[in-house]
């Protein structure tokens, strides 16, 4: 695929993460407790509303799929071996259609995600501290857990967490999208995070 194409596979793919994690992000007990209390649905919308969640997580898994076999493969497509992925642009048009954008992770998004990623193991949870900045949030542990001075960043756009020294915020600032051009490719330099 060519650079045009690359960079919508990028967005494509972006979009469809955004749809799994806003399903995520759905309690389902409030969601069946409020079709439980609102009497003036019909029955197929109630039972939309009952699914909608498992339906949006199938449904965005299902494009991950295949998103991951109409890869960017040097300047062609993986699955289709041309420069333009018809598939690809039918699935970016759809989504654009219905306004499938990424939502940006939120503060209790990135708490939630800091903490997944300092609990690992048998580890205790720790008490995180949280602090935005322009392209995400700076996260670190309230105490030493015994892996040095570091702090997580957390994209605002993608939710991807990075680990990174511990820098002040500005310098961390100016760093960070330095960091997220040489992602696509997985270049990293002792400078820049790395996979948390």
């Amino acid at each position: 695929m060519n650079q045009g194409h690359a960079a919508l596979h990028e967005r494509v793919s972006r979009r469809v993460h955004s749809a799994v994690m806003t399903a995520m992000r759905a309690d389902p007990k409030a969601v069946a407790a409020f079709v439980q209390d609102s009497p003036g649905l019909d029955p197929h919308t109630r039972d939309f509303l009952r699914e909608a969640r498992r339906l949006a997580l199938t449904c965005a898994t299902a494009l991950t799929a295949v998103l991951e076999g109409h890869r960017p493969d040097g300047t062609h497509c993986l699955a289709c071996g041309t420069l333009e992925c018809r598939t690809l642009r039918r699935i970016a048009g759809v989504l654009a259609a219905y306004s499938v954008r990424p939502v940006p992770v939120d503060r209790a998004e990135a708490w939630r995600r800091a903490d997944a990623c300092l609990a690992r193991g048998d580890r205790p949870t720790v008490p995180i501290g949280i602090e935005p900045f322009e392209h995400g949030y700076v996260a670190w542990p309230a105490f030493d857990i015994g892996e040095g001075d570091f702090v997580l960043v957390i994209d605002r756009i993608t939710g991807t967490v990075t680990r990174w020294p511990r820098l002040p915020l500005d310098v961390l600032a100016r760093e960070y999208p330095d960091h997220e051009v040489s992602r696509p490719d997985q270049a990293t330099s002792p400078t820049h995070g790395t996979d948390a």
